[in-house]
Parts: structure tokens; sequence; C-alpha cells
């Protein structure tokens, strides 16, 4: 059996999972002021005393991490880079760095070692919490941020982020920032982390507990402890695996997480969802993190009206509460949906009472707000598309039928899902499936991802090494080494971890690969190999969805 929960802006999610079936499945107010209340009191609506012992698997996609940073909610941070020559980083970071003149070239070589004399001052500072360091080019060769963290673990911070640690890919800006991001995070992540398991051992579970990841796979809690920001945008990545586990489209499709406070959209090709060209952006600074082709957007059921003076409405992104139909002392969203028409719960006479204190003629007000969330909505898809079709062409493929995304359909899920969903497609022209189990598709989502990992390996054979950033080993290279020899390497190495990490053999896939030949002295000719491999992602199994009125 497994369990996922999935925490929302305005509900928290728990299914109970048995080889595809759901057994169980609540849906509770989420605690903002205490993540962890909202959280048990959900499980504890679901997990009985009975089925505790055959719990295989426990899977949370949280927003603590989310809304700790997009709130600013975070420790301070101290930054180390080595940026080397060549490169203007200034406001690149979210804080001014440290700068440390040690430097390592594009082939992996040391060109520059600190000059620690000149850095009395930061070897004499008493450290807290967590800091980050990070290097260009450090990837190739590690060694200088190896030395730095020792020195800054020896003037007390309790954690040294690396850059080559968190990403083996090219792109120093990113690696930098989602060093910064984890160390920004990680007290509050470590303590969340503790009182989870505190909190499952009271109540006899021990079955692993996992963190949903940004790239819709899972972590072990203590293993995301190594790497916390992966834990960032969960939420949306939650709902894609739940469409996926529920009725995955075979059509080009956009799919809407409509809750409370947000609806999350994402794209759908070929009965998959499409995966971020690039890393993540956190409050406007690039990441490595990999995530899927999403964007939120602040509608949701409870947002907040407001009419402006032109007898128009802006809706969010601000969350007003629970709909006047059912009790709430505002009108909101849900209360339009219902006056126009487009779903019906709770207290009509309610809802018509709310939309009626704004003026007007009521119906005529609620299609206005309606209207209004759903040009707002679009405006954002239209953005996504426009995003997606200026993309670099990659492929032959590409070449040929371009890069632009035409969407057939629209796939709805959360709480809100039918009303608006169905409103958005009204205005895109566009038939809307609602899949059955939809509003607790994130906590299913959740339940089922596949753990899921990845690591890189550049190879030079003129210097006769290869690395393997994530593991911080630089090994010799064997005679006749190539691709399939790379890819043996990096997947023994996925495989060790998953043993390490107790988690699940799974089949590893290629995602990235590069060869570049090299002439030295008109003559000598060697090789560069870069590739990336990873756990193949997705979900263990598909579910089969039930109604239920909560």
């Amino acid at each position: 059996m497994l369990l996922g929960i999935d925490v929302g802006g305005t509900f928290t999610d728990a299914v109970v999972l048995d080889r595809g079936q759901v057994l169980a499945q609540a849906k509770t107010p989420t605690t903002h002021a205490n993540v962890l209340d909202g959280i048990l009191k959900a499980l504890d609506c679901v997990v009985q005393t009975d089925i505790v012992a055959a719990l295989e698997r426990v899977v949370i996609s949280s927003t603590i991490v989310t809304n700790a940073l997009t709130e600013n909610k975070v420790a301070p941070v101290f930054l180390a880079v080595m940026t080397g020559p060549g490169m203007n980083v200034s406001g690149k970071f979210p804080v001014e760095p440290y700068y440390i003149e040690g430097c390592v070239d594009h082939r992996g070589k040391i060109t520059a070692k600190p000059n620690w004399e000149k850095h009395e001052k930061l070897l004499q500072h008493k450290g807290t919490g967590a800091c980050a360091v990070s290097g260009k080019f450090a990837i190739r060769e590690p060694q200088q941020e190896f030395i730095v963290a020792d020195k800054l673990e020896k003037c007390g911070y309790s954690k040294v982020f690396l850059g080559s640690e968190l990403s083996g890919e090219l792109n120093f800006i990113r690696r930098t920032n989602s060093a910064y991001f984890s160390a920004a995070v990680y007290e509050l992540f470590k303590d969340f982390s503790e009182k989870v398991h505190r909190a499952l051992a009271q109540r006899n579970i021990t079955a692993p507990v996992h963190i949903l990841k940004a790239d819709g796979g899972t972590l072990p809690l203590n293993v995301a402890l190594e790497q916390p920001v992966e834990a960032v945008f969960t939420g949306p990545a939650a709902s894609v695996l739940g469409i996926e586990a529920l009725a995955a489209p075979t059509l080009n499709s956009i799919s809407l997480d409509v809750g409370g406070t947000t609806t999350d959209i994402a794209f759908w090709e070929k009965g998959l969802p499409l995966m971020a060209k690039r890393g993540a952006t956190i409050n406007g600074y690039p990441t490595a993190v990999r995530s899927f082709h999403m964007r939120s957007i602040g509608i949701g059921g409870d947002s907040k009206i407001k009419k402006l003076q032109d007898g128009s409405y802006a809706v969010g992104p601000e969350r007003e509460g629970p709909a006047a139909a059912v009790g709430g002392a505002a009108p909101t969203l849900s209360d339009a949906l219902i006056v126009a028409g487009y779903i019906s719960f709770g207290d009509t006479a309610k809802a018509q009472q709310a939309i009626a204190s704004l003026g007007g003629n009521v119906v005529e007000e609620a299609q206005k707000i309606v209207n209004a969330a759903v040009a707002s909505i679009t405006a954002t898809i239209q953005e996504m598309l426009t995003e997606w079709a200026k993309q670099p062409v990659y492929t032959v493929d590409d070449v040929i039928k371009g890069t632009a995304f035409i969407p057939e359909q629209l796939i709805g899920v959360g709480g809100g899902s039918l009303g608006l969903i169905k409103a958005v497609g009204e205005a895109m022209d566009l038939p809307v499936d609602i899949p059955k189990g939809a509003e607790v598709a994130n906590a299913i989502g959740a339940a089922v991802a596949r753990p899921t990992l990845s690591a890189g390996l550049r190879a030079d054979t003129t210097e006769g090494f290869y690395l393997i950033p994530e593991s911080g080993k630089k090994e010799r290279l064997t005679s006749g080494f190539g691709k399939d020899q790379a890819m043996e390497l990096v997947s023994n190495w996925l495989r060790q971890q998953t043993k390490e990490w107790q988690l699940p053999d799974q089949e590893t896939e290629l995602i990235s690969y590069e060869h570049f030949a090299t002439i030295h002295n008109y003559y000598d000719r060697g090789d560069i190999i870069s590739l990336r491999m990873q756990l193949k992602p997705g979900i263990l199994y598909k579910v089969l969805g039930k109604e239920v009125d909560f």
C-alpha cells in the first residue's frame, strides 16, 4: 500500500492506494501556521490502525520549501564564489557573494589558487547555519570547492552546499543559485523532516518517507536534506503525476490544476508532460532544478474579487477565504462560478447575495468575474505557448515540423476544476476532460511517483580522467574509452546510490550526450565526452479514481 499526501494552498489531501485502487481519501484544510498539523490530520483520516503495517511508502508533496522561498522567509546565507576571469556576475545571485580568487579553466585545470592570507577575516569568522560555495567550471574539477567547504566547516557552519554536487551541468549561475537556495531552506527543511519522522513513529508507521521533487520524482526525506531546493514546486509536479496516473492524455493537451489559491498549468505531448528545457526559476533567479514546463497563476476558487473603477474585475492573487456559498464572508470566484451556472455546490442563495453586494445585475456581474479569471489564465497559456515556440531547435524533426505546441484539449483536476476549466475550454474552443478522481489527483500523483536521481559524466581522453561531479570522484580512464563505457559508469553509480538509499531498482535513461574531438600540437587527437543519465521518472502504476463528496 502507498500513502500520498499533498499540501495545497487551501487543502491538504491524502490517499491510500493498493495496487491501483483508492482505498481511502480525505481533504482537510491546510494549516499554514504549522503545515505539519494539517499533514497529520489528513493522514489520520485515511490511515487506520489495521493498515499501518501494510504501508510500503509515504510520499509528501509539501509547500514548505516553495512558500519559504517565495515569501522570503528563509535564513540569511553566506555565499562564496570563485568566478574566475571574464565573467560579471553582479546581480545574478539573490545576495552579494564573497569572492575568492580560485579558478578552474574549461578543461578542468586549476589555473589559480586562493591566497588565504587575503581571507583572514573569513577564516576567523564565526559561521552559523548553512552556507554555499560555487566555482565556475567546478564540475570539471571540484577540488577547490572542497577546500573552501572544509575551511567554512571549521568556521562553524552546520552545512556547506557545493554547486558541483547539486548539478553536474554547465551553467555556473544556475548551479550557484541552487546551492544558495538549498542553504537558505536547509534548517527549515531539516526541522520539518525531523518532526515528520517523529510524528510517523508515534503512529507506528515505519514505511520509508519520501518527498516529491519538482521534476516529479521522489527522494527519501533524509536524502533530500542534501539537496532541499529540489522540493520546490512540488504541488504542480504532483498534479502532473496525478493526471498521468488517472488518465494520461493521448492528444496534445493542456492540464489545469485549479485549487483554492492557484491554478497550475502544464503541457502534454504523446501522453507525457513536457519538461522545461532549462531549470526552474525561483524568485526571478534561474536554478539547475529540473522541472516540468509549468506555470502557476494566483487564481483559484477562493480568489479575492476586486471591482475596478471602470466596472471590470480583477481576480486574485490574494485568497479571500471560503466561498460565501459555504459560509465565507466575502464573494469569491467560486461564488461567481455558481451564479453564472458553471458549477453547483453549497447555498446558491448565499452566493447570489455575495455577488449582488458588488452591484449591478447579479448574473452579468458573475459572468464578468468569470471572464476576468479566464482572461488571465488564457493569457498565461499564450505566454507559455510563445515561450515553447521560441525554444532552440535541436533535431531534424524540429526543423521540419517546428517547435510550436498546438493544444487539442484541456484536462482539469483539483477541487475547483469542473467549473473554471469548462469556462476556459469555451474561451479557447477546446474540449474539456475531467478524469475520475480529479479532486485528489495531487495526492494520487505523489503516492505513485517513482524515485528519481540523475548524474553526469565528463571524460577528457587527453587528460586521461573522467569525473562524475555528483560523486566528487575523479578517476583514470581505461583504454578505448567511449560512449558505452561512459553510460555504464554513470548507470552503475546511479544503481549504487539506489541501493544505499534503499530505493527500488529501476531503468536508467540517457538524457543528454555530447562528443567533441580536440587537436593538440597539430597532430595529437583527443576526445571530450559529456553525458547525463537518470533513473527513469514517471509513475509506478495507473490508478482507478473514484468520486467522493467531501
